[in-house]
């Protein structure tokens, strides 16, 4: 079966390294993808800048690149016809068990946004995925709702009607890309918890759009960063889950999270991947 979902892959002109790595991992997993030139905030004049984004609002030039980078896979989606798309940042890289899913359709009346991977927090605190409320998409994946987008827009779905919506609303921008909460609506997110539907490339330690330059050898046992295995044995060892669900636990507690939902804590994004 041909693939029915597009994959959009945002990547500036120089990064020519990130866009080969991409290549070399989904081309033997028979995923097509769609390069859309990025835009470099720091290239544009103060008036160009300015003329993107919102009122009172306060953006840095590599945030409103972000934002126009992503408006342009939104908009190649819309006009596409197809029902969703995925959005891969040059260091995004989907996982090969998730890889038939895009063969077929998703449940886009279920949810805007459905993160394949994604932080565990934003600039408001952790967030929490509704045990209780998942959404079985096949293969071994499901999909639950979120208390609100966490930080990382490395990969994601999202539905057609949800880029047309987000191009009429959401622009001028209101904040960087993946922060939703400043939208003047409240789209339904979903992420995969375990197993996740992406990684990231060690493409990723030097940054295209700011100084971020690390090094690889600086990541420590390279050699079993696999598989999800890994780490989830890091987040048990270290407890972040056990520190996390405390912080969750008092935000329902105190009102913050609404009630009537059993509210688990994330496992830690952008997880690394050495192939």
């Amino acid at each position: 079966m041909p693939q029915q979902i597009p994959v959009y892959v945002l990547s500036l002109p120089a990064a020519a390294d990130r866009r080969a790595r991409l290549e070399r991992h989904h081309a033997p997993l028979g995923i097509a993808l769609t390069m859309i030139e990025g835009v470099d905030g720091r290239l544009l004049s103060e008036a160009e800048r300015a003329a993107v984004t919102g009122p009172d609002r306060s953006l840095t030039p590599s945030e409103i690149g972000c934002n126009l980078s992503h408006a342009k896979a939104w908009r190649a989606l819309v006009e596409s016809g197809a029902p969703c798309a995925v959005v891969l940042e040059d260091d995004g890289l989907i996982d090969r068990k998730f890889a038939p899913l895009l063969h077929g359709g998703l449940p886009t009346g279920a949810f805007d946004y459905l993160f394949l991977d994604v932080d565990a927090h934003n600039e408001r605190g952790p967030i929490a995925w509704d045990r209780h409320d998942g959404l079985d998409l096949g293969r071994g994946f499901t999909a639950y709702t979120l208390s609100d987008g966490g930080e990382g827009a490395h990969a994601y779905v999202i539905t057609r009607a949800e880029a047309q919506r987000r191009l009429e609303r959401g622009v001028p921008f209101l904040g960087p890309a993946d922060i939703y909460h400043v939208l003047p609506y409240r789209p339904k997110l979903r992420a995969l918890i375990r197993p996740k539907g992406a990684w990231v490339a060690p493409t990723s330690l030097v940054s295209s759009i700011n100084d971020r330059a690390d090094s690889v050898e600086q990541v420590p046992l390279r050699a079993l960063r696999k598989g999800a295995l890994f780490y989830d044995v890091l987040d048990w060892l270290r407890g972040d889950l056990r520190g996390k669900q405390a912080r969750i636990d008092a935000l329902v507690k105190e009102g913050k999270l609404p009630a009537g939902h059993d509210w688990r804590a994330m496992p830690t994004g952008r997880r690394m991947l050495f192939e």
